[in-house]
Formats: structure tokens, sequence, C-alpha cells
């Protein structure tokens, strides 16, 4: 027999019987009686916590851990652990004989930094879905788990820590270090627990080297793909501490994204390498994660991630952030440097002088002459500008407008120019689930929020804001500002970034609502759709074609 039959797996509903259902209480006990009957598994480690955490009926609390491994293998009796007597997933098989074989070699003491060489699986390691990966909540709830100072370093699939006493955990549990803190990764991140912590939990109890040493390579190598993964599916970038991206370069960008063969990707190596530069250029601040913090208050996770962009060019990836951070002194991107440098002031100069890689519109390292005007020195004062008068205006305000120069004022109106092309050429080819993950691109709103309606709702949601917006507009027009620029600032931040971003947050509700009372009004008539109302009737006869529907 090959090491390939030797480590091969049988799905536990073959191997073993029916897994049991968390909800139907009658199928605990035959589950428990016929996974304690198997050879070799009675007097593991895994049994004795399933006893000692409800030692009345052990069945639920097996239940509890089995309802979240739908796709358990059974392995041979070489590659079993004491801590888990299943498999989760089909990578994962023959991951203990691999270790067991690691910690027979290793003698030394556990090196400052992780490296590759302590890794046991084999890569690759950024893999696309495949259906056994676990799900965002149990990784939360791992997360949520390695908190304060009685956090417990838990594995995503053992749901029975919840009903385990305060005082018993420590008997059953790997308690998390003192310096986790400086490791742990930021609220919502999607980081999987090491793979040692599933099969070599007493050992990391006990405080073996060579499992800690496998340990922080495992956590550093998971870490740096949640990092990845974060960037292509939601273009942002997760604020990890510094000492944990430490980690990340000591186990190497190249190990880290090579292929099966243990070749290094190069595309996914240099944009590994340029999410970190930018976290090492982002500040690390109470008041920065404030900052990030007021952008969305009733999102807990917001303090944990940026929006950025990535650029490629003839040196190589360079990571960009892609939302407005002011005052901070961030590496932008073209978007939001040309947004600001649309405003004469010394920060858009600044902001100048500083990048390197700034793109104006129409070409050229030069902006035209109605971007901005630079600050002169210090030694120079700038020459007085005469005042712009404002044509007079029809009415009884002509004489008043006359009098009334125009005043130049910051304001944070969305223009095509915020937005790369590349958004808006997604926007074109969006399947219907793809409209949420879309807008909340285009928009910076969060994009498991918007999942929760369907796309026609945020269509009709940003016909609402098309309507707001206009209405503020039209206020605005028809209101002359006194003197000073307050009143004047106030209107424009009607249709800035941050305005549209909250009306269409406030929208969606109302496009519920009136969904839900068209439905109901639709299903009292009883013969298909009412008739629409006139000024939809006087379009449809001027427009036989149908405009509109």
């Amino acid at each position: 027999m090959d090491d390939t039959e030797e480590m091969a797996a049988t799905p536990y509903a073959e191997a073993i019987g029916p897994l049991p259902v968390l909800r139907d209480t009658t199928t605990h006990v035959p589950a428990w009686e016929r996974e304690t009957s198997r050879m070799g598994v009675a007097d593991s480690a895994a049994h004795a916590l399933f006893r000692g955490v409800d030692p009345i009926s052990p069945g639920t609390i097996f239940a509890k851990q089995m309802d979240r491994l739908p796709h358990a293998l059974v392995s041979s009796l070489a590659d079993l652990s004491s801590s888990i007597t299943v498999v989760r997933r089909r990578r994962e098989v023959g991951y203990f004989r691999r270790f067991s074989s690691f910690s027979e070699a290793f003698h030394d003491p556990v090196p400052a930094t992780p490296s590759a060489l302590e890794l046991v699986l084999p890569p690759p390691y950024l893999l696309p879905p495949d259906g056994e990966e676990p799900p965002a909540p149990y990784l939360t709830k791992a997360r949520d788990a390695r908190q304060g100072l009685t956090g417990y370093l838990v594995g995503w699939h053992q749901g029975e820590y919840s009903s385990c006493p305060l005082a018993l955990r420590g008997q059953y549990y790997v308690k998390a270090p003192q310096w986790w803190s400086d490791y742990e990764v930021p609220y919502g991140v999607m980081a999987e627990p090491p793979l040692v912590l599933t099969y070599a939990r007493e050992e990391l109890r006990r405080g073996d080297p060579a499992a800690w040493s496998v340990f922080r390579a495992e956590w550093a190598v998971s870490t740096a793909v949640a990092l990845l993964q974060a960037y292509d599916e939601r273009r942002v970038v997760l604020l990890y501490p510094p000492r944990l991206r430490d980690w990340i370069r000591s186990v190497g960008a190249t190990n880290i994204a090579a292929d099966a063969r243990g070749e290094p990707d190069d595309e996914v190596e240099g944009k590994l390498l340029a999410l970190l530069r930018l976290l090492d250029e982002l500040p690390h601040t109470s008041a920065f994660v404030e900052r990030l913090t007021n952008r969305a208050p009733n999102r807990r996770d917001r303090a944990g991630w940026v929006s950025v962009v990535l650029e490629v060019g003839r040196e190589g990836s360079r990571a960009l952030v892609d939302e407005d951070l002011a005052p901070y002194e961030l590496p932008y991107s073209t978007a939001v440097t040309e947004a600001r440098l649309a405003v004469p002031n010394p920060w858009g100069a600044a902001v100048a002088r500083r990048r390197h890689l700034v793109r104006f519109p129409g070409g050229g390292d030069v902006p035209p002459s109605s971007a901005y005007e630079p600050v002169p020195p210090v030694s120079a004062p700038p020459e007085p500008r005469p005042p712009t008068v404002v044509p007079p205006r029809r009415g009884d305000n002509a004489e008043r407008s006359q009098r009334v120069p125009r005043r130049i004022v910051a304001a944070d109106a969305l223009e095509h120019g915020d937005v790369p092309d590349h958004r808006f050429d997604a926007l074109h080819h969006l399947p219907p689930r793809g409209v949420a993950l879309g807008l909340a691109n285009f928009l910076g709103v969060d994009a498991d929020e918007l999942e929760r309606y369907p796309a026609g709702y945020l269509v009709s949601a940003l016909c609402h804001l098309v309507v707001d917006v206009s209405q503020g507009v039209l206020s605005w027009c028809r209101t002359v500002p006194e003197e000073g620029s307050t009143d004047l600032e106030g209107l424009l931040n009607l249709v800035g970034r941050r305005a549209l971003r909250d009306a269409f947050t406030r929208s969606l509700p109302r496009v519920r609502e009136g969904a839900e009372d068209r439905r109901r009004r639709w299903s009292e008539v009883g013969d298909g759709y009412p008739e629409g109302p006139p000024s939809r009737r006087a379009r449809l006869e001027e427009y036989p074609s149908g405009w509109g529907r």
C-alpha cells in the first residue's frame, strides 16, 4: 500500500453512519454510540472534552461540533489525531502525519520569527472556494473567543465551546498567550485559525516548541491569504498590526504566493508586497481609527480596513488609498488626488508636490490652469485677487447679487473623476447579484448591507436618490447666500459624497416599504397590475415604444 492509499479518507456517513442532526435530539445518542465504538477514539482527548463539558449527555455536545463539519472524513488510524477524530476537509487529509514527522525532527528552540520551513502543509495556500471552507459566522465566533484576558484559541468547528463552563475551559482549550493582541486581526477579518490548533491541540496546551513554531507560521499564512482575498473581493486592505506584518514577511511573500509546484506567482507576490508596503505608510493611531469609525458608526468592522486600488507600473505594483481620509497625508489614488486638486487651497498644492504618480485631466504631469493655483512661498505673499462679481439676477434679488462676490468653498462633490474607469466598466457587465457589489464600490457603501435587498430595490433607491439630490440642487439655485460662505457650503454639502451615501442608504427602507405596499395593492386588485398614474399614461402615449418600461 503506497502513501497515497494510506492517506485516503472516507466520508463519515459512509464509514461510520449518519451524522447527528443538532435540532433532532433523537439522533444524538445513536450517533454518539457509533462514534465511541470506533477503534482508537474512546480514550481520545476529543471525547474527554465532550464528556467533561456535559457528562450527562455528551452526545449533544458531540452533535454541536459535528453540525459544523458536514464534510467530515474518516482517515486511517496512522493519521488519527487525539484532538479531533475526523478530518474536516479533503485537503487536510494526512496533516497529522506530516505534523508528527515534523515534530520528531524538530530539536531546536522556537525561533524568534516564523519561517516557511515550519509550514506543514505544502502550497498552494491561496485556493479558490471549494464548498468546504468555514462560514464567516464561525470564523467570527472563533475570533471573539480569543478576546479578553480569559480568551482561548478555539477552532471554528468547536461549536461546543459556548456550552463549556468558564471554570473548565482551561482544561480543554488552549489559552491565548499574553502576546496575542500584537498578532490579532481586526474584527470582521475572515482568517482561519491554524490547522495545528485543530490536529495538535494537546501539544499546544503542553507548550510543545514544534507545535508553537507551526502555529506561528500557519497563522502568518492564513492572515496573508485573508489579506489577499479581502482585496480581490472587496478592494480593501486590512489594517494588520505591525508585528503580524513582520511574521508575514518572515515567512516570505514568495512562499505564500507559490503555486502547487512550489513556483512563485509573481503577480500574487507583487500584490501582497504592495499591500504590506501600504500598511507601513498608514498611521496606527487612535485618531486614525476614530476617523475610520466615524465614516460608518453602525459598522463594527469599519475601523479595520481602508479602500485601496492597485496600480501596476514599471516599478511594480503599488497600493494606494482610494477613499478620502483627510487630513492624513497618505498615498492616495489618482481619483482622490485629482478631486482635491480641484480646490485651490494649500492642501491641494501640498498633495501635488508630494505625489509622484499624479495624472491630470487631459494627460501630462502639469495641472491645467483651471485645476488649482499653487500657493506662493512664505517669503512672497500672494498677490491680492480682485473679487469676481456675479452677473445680475432677474427679480428682486438682482441688486443684492451684484454686491455678493463669488466665493470658493470646499465641497465634497461626487464627480465622474472620483471613480476609477474600471469600476464604470465593471458595471456594464454586472449580473443581478453583482449590482450590490457594483454600487458598494461606487458609493462607498458596505456590500454586505446592500446584498440583503433585491436588485430592483437598489435601482429604485437610485431613482429616489436622483429626485432627492435634484430637490437639493433646486433649493440651492433658488437661494442667494448672504455674506459669508457658511450657508453656501451647507448647500454644497447636499450634493456631496457623504450626503449621497446617506441619502441612498435612507432610500432603501422606503423602497422596500413601497414595493410591499404595491404588492399588497396588486393582490387586492386580483387581475393584474393596476393602471398607472396619469403622468405615466401620458408618457406611454407620447412614446409608443414603451419608454420607461
